[in-house]
């Protein structure tokens, strides 16, 4: 089932990365790589351009991270003890910008910084732009992992530019990791 969404995704080109991105970006455990790494791929072999791949994939997990953020701020009003929500406030007063940014370089984290964002009711005016702008570099390095792999890819630039983007994804991870458990 998964491989036949995935070779429908490709079908429908940039239109289909997009839809697939609006679920990563929610709650939804998809993972970006499915499509991501294929994409880088086929990028190298001239059948996508990295520019659009990133700014379409960046802007659908930014949709996704909104609808997130409204859901949880609905939710929140409901069913959520004001005690915690003032917790979430406090962390986010903090944290939030630093978090929101960081996240979505995270293995494991991107897609549920959205919810506290929205318990917190962080700033959209922040909010929206620093999460297109960590989903594009996050989506931007698995974009260039993919393209490694490829027909194209056998230029020093193009190794040295992946290189540095993985061990800027690894690098923040392990400083998110590392905070949040001192938390």
């Amino acid at each position: 089932m998964l491989e036949l969404l995935i070779e429908m995704i490709f079908s429908i080109g940039y239109l289909g990365f997009f839809f697939y991105m609006i679920l990563v970006g929610t709650f939804i455990p998809l993972p970006t790589q499915l499509i991501l790494l294929p994409a880088g791929f086929l990028a190298s072999e001239g059948k996508f351009d990295i520019a659009l791949i990133v700014i379409v994939t960046a802007s659908g997990t930014t949709i996704g991270a909104t609808i997130n953020y409204f859901l949880a701020n609905y939710i929140s009003k409901k069913f959520i003890n004001p005690t915690k929500i003032a917790k979430v406030q406090k962390f986010f007063n903090k944290y939030g910008k630093l978090s929101v940014a960081l996240a979505p370089l995270t293995f494991g984290l991107g897609q549920y910084i959205s919810l506290p964002a929205g318990i917190a009711k962080m700033n959209l005016y922040w909010f929206i732009p620093l999460i297109f702008i960590s989903n594009a570099v996050w989506n931007f390095a698995m974009t260039m992992i993919g393209y490694t792999f490829g027909g194209e890819a056998s230029s020093s630039l193009t190794y040295f530019i992946t290189t540095v983007a993985i061990l800027i994804v690894l690098l923040i991870s392990s400083f998110v990791y590392k905070e949040f458990k001192s938390y």
